[in-house]
């Protein structure tokens, strides 16, 4: 037994020294093989370059190749591998082995087609360059292969190899872009690109545009001309052209000094969009810079972009301060715009500034008197009352020879009506004495409204409405005896005539038609105003107190006639 085991151990160095003999003479050959390489001039030894499988379907980030389990519909038997080499010698093959070797030759510096022995053990495939002359491995490189379905989903992302391939996603990354979306997602449900985190390329990830309910496909949601990345940072709403609402879109404010988050940028109450339409500046709240705010304006019916709407020499913002209208030159509609009322000192609310019954405008345009003083003369009569009697309101002379023509006219009328009564003078006409009749009653009709107009004068504070200055001026100025009312004029004519005259005597006085004077005197009667009495053929008119006492005799037709005058 022992015998065996020193004779086993003797045949056992003896291999050993077989070996180290063989691996000594082949090591030689091949240092002698590279010696020729680099004596030849060659710098690197042979080498593999490249190893690539012509079948692949997509690479792994850690160098295992994909690649389809079938190819065009048949079960493949092996892969192809394409091998490039660097080498001058000729004597070299390419080998493969994987459960099995498969090798062909390869020339200098060439590329050589392997197939895999079979389908299995892929994983692990080691492919190596031999010089076939000496038996020896020059180089070696380590390719995994992973057959995979077409149909399948290596990564569970949705989206099944074949489109991952076509996608250009990773097999094996459920979300190739990062994006916080799948593939699958990307590719069916949003449309968007699996390979890029920004699919419209507007600064927002695909994810984020989702969320805040952008179009990821669309780097200008809105289309307003500003990019959703834009819109977020100025503070705007990406899905919406106009974020304020104002008429404005979010591009054009953003451009412009407007603010495309507050529809009235200048807080004038004018959305800016309609400042801009008419005419207004939207970042400036008082435009004409009249300090009325433009949206005021707008509601009171003034002009916004004109400082004085009305063009009566006062601003807007003033007339509303003074409490004139901005829209009316002239307030008060006195004839004087409000910024010549202020420039004289009268009141452009108050058509008659100092009271004295005539506007501000006639009298600095018509009359020339001073509107801030009734009586501009300082003579003790009003302006109104001078203008009434025609005098000069501006003349301290007016009152003497006023008072002495007056005067002097009531003494001549009072001497013509003595003299009439007491029969001084009787060879008067009835037209005549009819005459200063009327000149008396006109005179009377002008000292009463005068007197009306003092006591009116004199109440201070009073309502001056019920008397109207220019009404009575021109009252005044177009008074004619012919105005007297008839039944007036005839009571009147009775009343100088000792209240007695025929009806004939008023025809000839008045110069009316006989139909007239009956139809009037016929009122009066039913009026009870006068009395008609029958005289023969004639009738006499008589006042109630000159009634004869014989008119109500049997003998009243004997009654005779008064004398004229008497």
């Amino acid at each position: 037994m022992r015998h065996r085991i020193v004779s086993g151990i003797c045949a056992l160095l003896l291999l050993l020294t077989v070996a180290s003999v063989s691996v000594g003479v082949a090591t030689a050959a091949d240092a002698g093989q590279y010696a020729e390489y680099t004596a030849a001039g060659n710098e690197t030894a042979p080498a593999i370059q490249s190893v690539e499988p012509t079948q692949a379907a997509a690479d792994r980030p850690n160098g295992t190749a994909f690649v389809w389990k079938r190819i065009d519909g048949e079960r493949v038997s092996g892969y192809r591998i394409a091998v490039t080499v660097s080498s001058p010698h000729e004597n070299l093959s390419v080998c493969a082995r994987a459960n099995g070797s498969a090798c062909t030759s390869v020339g200098p510096n060439g590329t050589a087609a392997l197939t895999t022995p079979g389908t299995a053990g892929l994983d692990d495939l080691s492919i190596s360059l031999s010089n076939t002359s000496s038996n020896t491995t020059l180089d070696r490189q380590s390719v995994s292969l992973q057959p995979i379905q077409r149909a399948g989903d290596t990564d569970d992302d949705g989206l099944n190899n074949s489109n991952e391939v076509s996608q250009g996603t990773n097999l094996t990354d459920a979300d190739t872009d990062g994006d916080g979306l799948t593939d699958g997602a990307e590719v069916h449900q949003h449309g968007t690109d699996p390979a890029a985190a920004d699919t419209d390329e507007d600064g927002v990830a695909d994810r984020t545009e989702l969320q805040q309910g952008t179009d990821p496909r669309q780097s200008d949601t809105d289309g307003d001309g500003l990019s959703d990345e834009r819109e977020l940072s100025l503070g705007t709403n990406p899905t919406v052209a106009d974020t304020d609402g104002d008429g404005l879109s979010d591009q054009r404010e953003a451009s412009g000094k407007t603010d495309p988050t507050d529809a009235d940028t200048d807080d004038d109450g004018v959305l800016d969009g309609r400042e801009l339409e008419i005419g207004t500046n939207p970042v400036q709240a008082d435009t004409d810079a009249d300090e009325v705010a433009d949206g005021r304006e707008l509601a009171i019916g003034t002009d916004p972009t004109v400082a004085d709407t009305d063009g009566d020499g006062v601003t807007d913002g003033t007339e509303i301060e003074t409490g004139t209208a901005p829209t009316e030159s002239d307030t008060d509609d006195d004839g004087l715009d409000d910024g010549k009322e202020l420039a004289a000192g009268t009141s452009p609310t108050t058509a008659d500034t100092d009271g004295d019954g005539l506007s501000d405008g006639r009298e600095v345009s018509d009359l020339g008197t001073d509107p801030l003083a009734a009586d501009s003369d300082g003579d003790f009569l009003t302006d109104r009352q001078e203008v009434a009697w025609g005098t000069n309101p501006n003349s301290m002379l007016t009152p003497v020879w006023v008072t002495s023509s007056l005067l002097g006219f009531l003494i001549g009328i009072g001497v013509a009506i003595v003299a009439i009564r007491r029969g001084w003078v009787t060879e008067l006409s009835v037209a005549a004495r009819l005459y200063i009749y009327r000149r008396l009653e006109l005179d009377r009709e002008i000292i009463e409204v005068n007197r009306e107009i003092e006591a009116t004068d004199r109440v201070a504070g009073a309502d001056r409405t019920d008397i109207d200055a220019d009404t009575a001026a021109e009252a005044f100025e177009q008074a004619d005896w012919e105005l007297t009312p008839d039944a007036r004029l005839v009571k009147l004519m009775l009343q100088v005539e000792n209240g007695r005259m025929h009806q004939t005597d008023i025809v000839e006085a008045t110069d009316w038609s006989k139909a007239k004077v009956s139809r009037l005197l016929s009122r009066m009667v039913d009026d009870d105003e006068v009395v008609k009495i029958r005289l023969g053929r004639e009738n006499l008119i008589c006042l109630e107190r000159a009634k004869p006492a014989a008119a109500n005799s049997p003998h009243a037709g004997d009654i005779k006639p008064p004398t004229p005058g008497g």
